[in-house]
């Protein structure tokens, strides 16, 4: 039974407005669950012009972080799975379900590259409910072939087999040749599978490669075509792997040497690795060692430059299997040291579980053993026995109780406890909230007083003498000799009241008061864009709003700060400023393509005053600050601020 304040926590849950949901969404399988019951029972209106540029807006957005999602998905599960959170909470805003879908299912499969198949069911699932809304055959089709990859994954044969049956049929239907060459190659993989899934004889593996092949050759057709070369070229690995378990390393080689061209010649690392996996199994199979050994080092080496980690124990295994044939023990015992270690990380919450099943199996036993002890000797006492007994069950039940409310006292206090830590950060939250907002509207108020004091002051007084020279250079005799100064002197009063206006400009931009947040940065970017490199891009998505002059400025300088950070030190080729205008949120991203520099995790380990003027900004108005960096990678900075 869960305690009373686990069941309030989730009634509240429940009770949530769609628009929290949208957002949860993206992180949970079954928040996802809630909030497409909501969309899929909400009742058809008809949409503004206004609502549908809207959405326009969102659909190019949610498309953007589906494609940055994408491309992380092999490279950094993290930054993969930010941008998928921003798909899928921005497409649960808009209501499409036609994004929801795509988002969801992308989010199973980054389910899929943490093996959670039971998440990524769960998402599949829920694209395949939305796709039957939408009466959508094709979309079906591919999320069947989700699902049986999956259940592929999950070694379980049956239901896998059904719904790649269920995908093939409505890909014949439509006539989608590549949808049917993918699911044929899926389903030919199933069955060169098969003896992981179920207890096979020799005979009947046999049958399944043959099976195999079969299907192999007709996607092979299809793809080819097609004019498909990478499908071609995946079915060439999955044809070398089949050889290989049939012990014909020989076909095996020429498929894979053929594959392996065309993913060397597109640079795809990951399926080069892959293919030089398989290489390095033919070439131990037909006892060429060093081959072995210089195909499996290879594909270690690509995988590792690569962040490629999923499946690389069974490249060890492999490794050390090839290295233990030509009797390097050192090098075979390093190997499968790397393949113990981690597999026993990818299988420890399993034996974890096993261990306790065991476990809670032999203190089953033992309390039985003990019960049956007890009974007998119960059957030998006398009443006195039967007293003592009594008098012992009350003792228990006075230290139960007793216990009980001392527990219930202690979890009591450690509760107020941690409401009163809690209001105690609330206010120091606050505090430097406060105190964060306070030193920026002084330091903007004393910028600009500056610049009035400038421009009013110092530029009326040059702007006076400037006057008073030429007057005096149009009504005074001035020797040849001296014109050349005078002209000079003019010249540098001109140049100091241009140097002025910009001072004051940067002090307190009049473009941003009068014009916005857009024509102030674009004003800015062009005055800062050197004649070379770095090229400076300015991007806005949404509509034109005028926000709160607060908001606004905050804005302008955080991403004035960043450009001037970027050009200062990133020695960048690109600079891109893209900002996302929404009526309750703005969003701003400042990426280069320079070296980037190590963070640390938090704003205030990382070195220089920027960043730490930069995040008082962002907390000064209740925002979220993300900043991702590498070595050699460049640096994308994102702040997002919630208008209340």
């Amino acid at each position: 039974m869960k305690p009373p304040a686990l069941r309030i926590f989730f009634f509240m849950i429940q009770i949530f407005t769609l628009s929290f949901v949208s957002q949860s969404a993206a992180q949970s399988p079954d928040s996802l669950d809630i909030a497409i019951d909501k969309l899929l029972n909400r009742k058809i209106r008809v949409v503004s012009s206004g609502e549908q540029a809207t959405v326009q807006s969102d659909s190019i957005a949610i498309l953007h972080y589906l494609s940055e999602g994408a491309k992380y998905n092999s490279l950094n599960y993290d930054t993969s799975l930010f941008y998928i959170r921003k798909a899928l909470g921005l497409s649960m805003h808009s209501g499409s379900l036609k994004l929801i879908s795509l988002s969801a299912q992308d989010l199973g499969e980054y389910f899929i590259k943490q093996e959670r198949f039971k998440d990524a069911l769960a998402c599949y699932l829920q694209c395949l409910r939305i796709e039957d809304k939408r009466n959508d055959m094709l979309r079906e089709a591919d999320i069947y072939k989700a699902l049986g990859m999956t259940y592929y994954y999950m070694e379980i044969f049956s239901r896998s087999l059904d719904y790649n049956n269920k995908a093939l049929e409505i890909y014949t239907a439509h006539k989608d040749t590549l949808g049917i060459a993918s699911v044929l190659e899926q389903l030919g993989s199933l069955n060169s599978s098969h003896e992981f899934c179920e207890t096979r004889t020799v005979e009947e593996k046999k049958k399944d490669f043959q099976i195999a092949i079969s299907y192999f050759e007709k996607s092979a057709n299809l793809y080819s075509l097609y004019g498909n070369e990478k499908g071609t070229a995946e079915i060439n690995i999955d044809f070398a792997s089949v050889y290989n378990k049939m012990r014909r390393p020989d076909l095996a080689l020429g498929y894979i040497q053929k594959a392996l061209v065309y993913f060397r010649k597109i640079k795809d690392p990951e399926s080069t690795a892959d293919a030089l996996y398989v290489m390095g199994k033919a070439y131990r199979r037909l006892k060429d060692y060093d081959k072995s050994i210089e195909s499996f080092k290879e594909s270690e080496e690509i995988s590792n430059a690569n962040g490629l980690s999923q499946g690389i124990q069974f490249l060890y295994e492999a490794m050390a299997t090839s290295f233990n044939d030509v009797m390097d023990y050192k090098q075979a015992y390093e190997y499968y040291i790397k393949y113990m270690t981690i597999r026993d990380s990818v299988y420890n919450k399993e034996k974890s579980r096993q261990f306790i099943e065991l476990e809670t199996k032999y203190q089953s036993e033992l309390r039985q053993n003990q019960i049956l002890k007890l009974t007998s000797q119960k059957r030998e006492r006398n009443n006195l026995i039967y007293m003592l007994t009594g008098v012992i069950f009350l003792l228990g039940s006075f230290i139960y109780y007793y216990m009980r409310l001392i527990r219930k006292n202690k979890i009591i206090a450690e509760q107020k406890i941690q409401i009163s830590e809690n209001k105690i950060l609330e206010l120091e939250k606050e505090r430097s909230y406060l105190a964060a907002r306070s030193v920026l509207e002084g330091e903007e108020a004393e910028r600009s007083r500056l610049a009035g004091d400038l421009h009013n002051g110092l530029g009326g007084l040059l702007s006076g003498i400037k006057i008073n020279l030429s007057s005096m250079k149009e009504n005074s005799i001035i020797s040849n000799e001296n014109v050349s100064a005078f002209n000079h002197a003019l010249s540098l009063l001109d140049t100091s009241i241009s140097e002025l206006r910009r001072i004051a400009h940067n002090l307190m931009p009049e473009t941003l008061n009068h014009y916005g947040l857009k024509t102030a940065l674009e004003d800015f970017c062009t005055q800062v864009a050197p004649e070379g490199n770095p090229e400076i891009s300015v991007r806005f998505f949404g509509d034109e709003i005028r926000y709160t002059k607060e908001l606004e400025l905050t804005m302008y300088r955080i991403i004035q700060e960043l450009v001037n950070n970027a050009l200062k030190h990133a020695t960048a080729t690109t600079i891109s400023v893209q900002v996302f205008s929404e009526p309750r949120r703005m969003v701003a991203q400042v990426i280069d393509n320079g070296r980037g520099f190590e963070t640390s995790g938090k704003i205030n380990d990382n070195k220089g005053k920027g960043l730490e003027n930069i995040y008082n900004r962002v907390t000064a108005m209740n925002g979220e600050i993300d900043i991702w960096s590498q070595i050699g990678q460049g640096t994308e900075v994102s702040i997002e601020i919630e208008i209340p």
